[in-house]
Parts: C-alpha cells; structure tokens; sequence
C-alpha cells in the first residue's frame, strides 16, 4: 500500500500458503478462481467488524508468478491497509515480499523469461515514450527473440567451423570456405548493428554508467568516495582544493541477484570558482572535470549546507541530480526536504543513498536504440569479437576461438548455448551412417 490516499489499495500475495494467509483474515475463501466479492475481518477497540473488498483468486499455474496467489482489494485507506498487511504477516510462513520479488518468482516457475523479467522493471522506470516503446519490446519477448536468432546463428557458424577442424577426415563433413565464413559473420554483424546501430562499435560506452560527485571544494565528496567505496582510495582533506584530478572506480550499487547495478563513481575536484588555478596542468583537470559532469549518466550534487544555491553547471538535458547534504553530523545552513542527508563517517543513510544511486542510474537516458544498457554492452562486445572472427577467416582455429567468445557474451542476454549443443551441431552436419 501506498503511504498516500488513493481510490484503493492493493495486496499481492503468492504461494503455497495463500489461502492459509486469507483464511485469517476473511469469513470464507472461494473455492473456484476468478473474481470475488468477500468480507474481511477487522478486529478493533470496538470488537471485531467485517468490511467489503474484491478479490482476485488465481490457482498455480495460472498466475503471474506461477503459484497460487490473490489480490485483495480494499479501500485506499493507508492505515486500513497496514492493519490488513500485519494480519497477513502474522500467518507462520507469511512475510512481506522483497523488492521485485514477484517478478523473480515468475521467472523462476517459467512464467518469464531473464528479458522479460527486465522488462518489467525497465517498463516501471521507463520515463520517455522512447524509453517505454523499447520496455515494450523487451517485456512482450521481441528482444529476447532476436537475441537468440543471432546466438543461433553464431552457433551454427561456430559448428561448421570447429567440424571442418575436428573431423577433416570424415568424407561427409565440407569444411566451410573462408569466403563463406566472411559472409556468414558480415551478415551476423549487420543484424546486431540493426539492434544497437551501426556506429555502437566505436563507442567507449561499453561500461557501467558514470555517477560524478559535484559540489563547492571541502564539501566532503573525496570523504564521501572513500567511504562508499570502502578503501581510501582520495585524499580527503580540511584544507579546500585537495582533489586536483578526477579519480575514477567501480562500484557496485546493489547486488541483488534480480535487479544488479553497477556504476563508474567519479569524484571531481570543487568547480565553483573559489580556488583560482595554480598551473596549466589545474586548467586541464578542471575542463576535464566539467567534461565528466557532461557526460555523466547521473549527478551527485554535494553541500554540507544544505542550501543548494550554486547548481553545477555543464550537466546534459534530462540526467538526474541527487542532492546530497553531506557531513550530516554538523549542523545545517538551510536544510533542503527533498536533499538526503548523509555522513561518511557513521555511514548514515548509506543504504538510502546506495539505493537512491541505483534508481538513478536504471532511470538515466539510453541509448537512443531502446535496448537496455546490458545488453548494449553484451551486444557491443559480442559484435567486437564477430569482427575477430571476420578478421580470422582464412585461420579456422583463431575464428572458431572468436566466436566462442562472442557466444559467450550473446549467452550473457540470450541464454548459454554450450558445448555439448554446439557439438550436436556439428554431427547434424553429417550425413545419414556417419
């Protein structure tokens, strides 16, 4: 439920013990699935009372997750909701679900694929209709199926290949001709082009997203990077203009198995003017860090006074910027209510930020080709390994190798293909007896 007044709220509940779980709370489940009208029972100061609500009764399989599941539908009330919500969990067994929990249990009971599991979430964070047209086409399965249309025909390739090296000696295996392998590798080629554009290849993008920490010298963003990152890797300083160079590393925002995010955390010295520079080289690293904040995906905008005044400036049209008032252990100028305040050293709201990041990052523009990050970087390294194959064709063993690793990162969005199936397609190649 909502923390907000709505028209209704709604509780999803999934598996074995959804009927247990409704038995406690409403006089009397039907038995058939489909829609309903019931009454809840609500204890209270005043006795217990019994109110209307619409339910909504699926049996295993026949459900979004693949098991028995229900939603109950009540008045948009929050507090009528949290009190329903707590008399569910008290169920043995029950408890409230995780962050995409249901969309992890669809796909485990086959009901999703891996990309369309994506597409859900890449529908809810959708924020352009460009953004929300290539959700589509993930979630309705177009993707998924032309991932695996170029992970088969890399496969075939790969099978005639690796037959014309292994089995030279059978009379019935031709091995493939080097003109015939380039055309087959230039016809795979223009098909991922098709999905990611033909300029994709040259790109540098091939990485996580970039996450830049922005805000006025000695506002705590060298404390900030060391501190999310785990090691000291800044030099942090009281002393203004002790960060001269942008430093860059990997971070992991959230791990989840479901729903995982990567980023480029980047922290730039203070840009607001205060500090004249000191040599060339200071010139140089400033231009370079307003070029980071220019391309950055998503903008970390520090002030420990929470004021907010001097928005950084050189940041691209449509990229999130999360204000951060840092140092949260001193005292505010002028506190902003939608900034989220935050202390490096006793990690508070670390979680909230990590999170917060992570949201960011899913939701800042791709690419305009409207497929996701991911699998743009899968398709990206998979088309550069093609090109080694292409390259290699007059050297079987070198192509073959290629384009193994090419299968490996289609295998990333499209599902592993392995060897024991590349070498079914191999024997498929021969003849009737052999």
């Amino acid at each position: 439920p909502h923390a907000t007044h709505s028209p209704r709220s709604i509780l999803r509940l999934s598996g074995p013990d959804t009927r247990a779980a409704l038995a406690s709370v409403l006089e009397s489940i039907p038995p058939a699935p489909g829609a309903h009208i019931v009454r809840f029972r609500l204890a209270g100061p005043l006795g217990e009372h019994t109110l209307p609500a619409r339910l909504l009764l699926f049996h295993a399989p026949r459900s979004y997750t693949g098991e028995h599941g229900a939603e109950l539908i009540l008045p948009g009330i929050p507090a009528l909701a949290d009190r329903v919500l707590d008399a569910l969990c008290a169920v043995a067994g029950v408890r409230p679900a995780q962050p995409g929990e249901f969309t992890a249990r669809a796909f485990l009971h086959g009901r999703l694929t891996a990309e369309q599991a994506e597409g859900v979430g890449a529908v809810i964070g959708a924020r352009t209709s460009e953004e929300l047209a290539g959700a589509a086409r993930l979630l309705s399965g177009e993707l998924g199926a032309a991932y695996r249309a170029l992970a088969d025909d890399a496969a075939n390739i790969l099978a005639l290949v690796e037959a014309g090296i292994d089995f030279t000696d059978q009379d019935a295996v031709v091995a493939i001709s080097a003109d015939a392998l380039r055309a087959r590798t230039l016809a795979l080629t223009h098909a991922i082009d098709a999905l990611i554009g033909p300029g994709a290849r040259s790109e540098p993008d091939a990485q996580p997203p970039a996450v830049v920490l922005v805000g006025p010298p000695n506002a705590g963003k060298s404390t900030l990077f060391n501190a999310l990152l785990g090691q000291e890797r800044a030099v942090a300083s009281e002393e203004p203009g002790t960060t001269r160079d942008a430093l860059v590393e990997p971070l992991v925002v959230d791990d989840s198995p479901w729903t995982p995010c990567s980023v480029r955390l980047i922290d730039l010295p203070g840009l607001d003017g205060t500090l004249a520079p000191r040599s060339a080289a200071d010139t140089a690293a400033r231009r370079a860090a307003r070029e980071a904040i220019a391309s950055a995906a998503v903008v970390v905008w520090c002030d420990p006074s929470g004021r907010f005044d001097r928005p950084p400036s050189d940041i691209a049209p449509g990229v999130p910027v999360l204000r951060l008032r840092t140092k949260a252990d001193l005292p505010a100028l002028g506190p902003d209510p939608g900034a989220l305040a935050v202390c490096a050293l006793d990690r508070r709201n670390f979680a909230a930020l990590r999170h917060a990041i992570a949201d960011a990052a899913r939701a800042a523009p791709g690419p305009p080709s409207g497929v996701p990050a991911r699998h743009r970087v899968s398709l990206i390294n998979a088309r550069a390994a093609i090109d080694d194959a292409l390259a290699a064709a007059e050297r079987p063993e070198l192509a073959a190798s290629a384009l193994r690793t090419a299968l490996d990162h289609l295998g990333q969005i499209s599902g592993a293909i392995s060897p024991d199936e590349v070498l079914g397609r191999i024997f498929a190649t021969f003849c009737i007896g052999k």
